[in-house]
């Protein structure tokens, strides 16, 4: 029996996708923070359950060929990163198997390719938001934002500091083709203190700025924006080129963060919604139409319809499509539920984290579309969602694997379903 407090040697037999090692002792599975596969290690026991525990690591007494604590200085006290430590062939293998025991979870049968990645593991993020403390000080140690925006944040603070301004966060975006930036304070206030000076000092210094904005976000919570936005400078966004298309991105927009993983992600389902040669392709949880758009703009005898709940994303995504004389693209304000699906040929999903709901897996049971293809950000969904397709006749093609955030224990998924 495992007691707080008790020291024990223990080796390292597999990891999660938080980053823990686990180990197993007296029937017990102990989850050990900065543990790796293979770690011969002694580690003091800080919390023990009916069926776990959880050590910390005291040494390392034999280390894992597969460790790599090079990448990272300062990963062990930011933990944003779960798989800093390892060597990145690991990495990728790991998240193909959490794909996998996904699927087994569900009783789902799945064949799962090997992950795809750009090879790009640091540097990949274009936004970046820090708290911001009393004082001006700001957050945590950014190790993969885009390193251009760090002075930027330095010159925030300093204003902060100076003005005495009522500050949140700092947030920051960056288009990575484009090299257009978009400056963002978040704040209670209705007004940030010497505007003017704030407008000219950060022009002057970064001409690659092409859009100050005020955030107002008076709720108390962890949501960072509010719905209110005043522009100071420039435009209310800034544009980027993701897969051959110009997009206009605001600071409400959803955006991915890894513009060459997207690339990938978006390719392969547009690869595969194209490969039954539909007249018609519905694109749900469309946003501001990146993929719709993408498709259009690649297949352009092929009309696209996109369904969006956000009455601004879809005005967004009309827009991009004019910014990229698009005409065979077409977006509608309407739940998924309820947007007529009748004559597609394909379904695109793009879901959040949770998944469809069940509301919406019911109705494309009952009418069936030929093709539906899903994009997904969180493999347990998709392999829960996939079960109940399977079980109204549907049958799935392999699942691809994308490394869209390099170091986490996250992974996307794409994959399509014939009927």
């Amino acid at each position: 029996m495992l007691t707080k407090n008790q020291t024990i040697k223990t080796e390292i037999t597999d990891m999660n996708n938080l980053g823990y090692g686990i180990s197993r002792q007296d029937g017990i599975v102990i989850f050990t923070d900065g543990g790796v596969t293979g770690d011969v290690l002694e580690i003091k026991i800080i919390k023990t359950a009916k069926d776990y525990a959880v050590g910390r690591v005291e040494r390392v007494l034999v280390p894992s060929e597969k460790r790599d604590d090079s990448l990272c200085k300062v990963s062990k006290r930011c933990g944003g990163c779960a798989f800093r430590g390892i060597n990145r062939e690991y990495e990728l293998e790991l998240k193909r198997g959490f794909v996998m025991s996904a699927f087994r979870k569900s009783r789902v049968d799945a064949v799962i390719n090997p992950v795809l990645t750009d090879g790009v593991t640091c540097g990949y993020r274009n936004k970046v938001q820090y708290p911001v403390a009393p004082g001006g000080d700001y957050g945590y140690y950014a190790r993969h934002t885009d390193p251009h925006l760090e002075p930027i944040a330095r010159y925030a603070s300093e204003y902060i500091k100076n003005t005495g301004a009522n500050v949140r966060h700092i947030y920051l975006r960056r288009g990575q083709m484009t090299g257009e930036t978009m400056f963002c304070l978040v704040s209670p206030s209705d007004r940030l203190p010497e505007e003017q000076t704030l407008i000219s000092g950060l022009t002057g210094r970064f001409p690659e700025i092409k859009s100050i904005v005020h955030n107002i976000n008076r709720t108390d919570g962890n949501v960072i924006l509010g719905k209110d936005v005043r522009v100071l400078y420039g435009r209310d966004r800034i544009e980027d080129v993701l897969c051959g298309c110009r997009f206009g991105i605001s600071s409400l927009s959803f955006y991915q963060v890894n513009r060459g993983a997207t690339e990938l992600l978006y390719r392969e389902a547009i690869k595969r919604a194209s490969s039954g040669s539909p007249e018609r392709i519905a694109d749900l949880y469309c946003g501001a139409g990146t993929i719709g758009i993408s498709f259009a703009k690649a297949h352009p005898g092929i009309s696209v319809t996109g369904v969006e709940i956000i009455p601004d994303a879809v005005k967004n995504a009309a827009e991009n499509a004019e910014l990229n004389g698009v005409s065979n693209a077409e977006f509608i304000c309407a739940d998924a539920l309820t947007a007529p699906l009748d004559g597609f040929g394909c379904v695109m999903i793009d879901p959040p984290r949770k998944g469809m709901s069940q509301g919406l897996v019911g109705r494309l049971c009952r009418i069936k579309p030929p093709h539906i293809v899903y994009v997904s950000c969180e493999p347990a969904t998709l392999a829960r969602d996939a079960a109940a397709l399977i079980s109204a006749g549907y049958r799935m093609a392999d699942v691809t694997p994308v490394d869209m955030f390099p170091g986490t224990g996250a992974v996307e998924c794409v994959t399509d379903f014939v009927i």
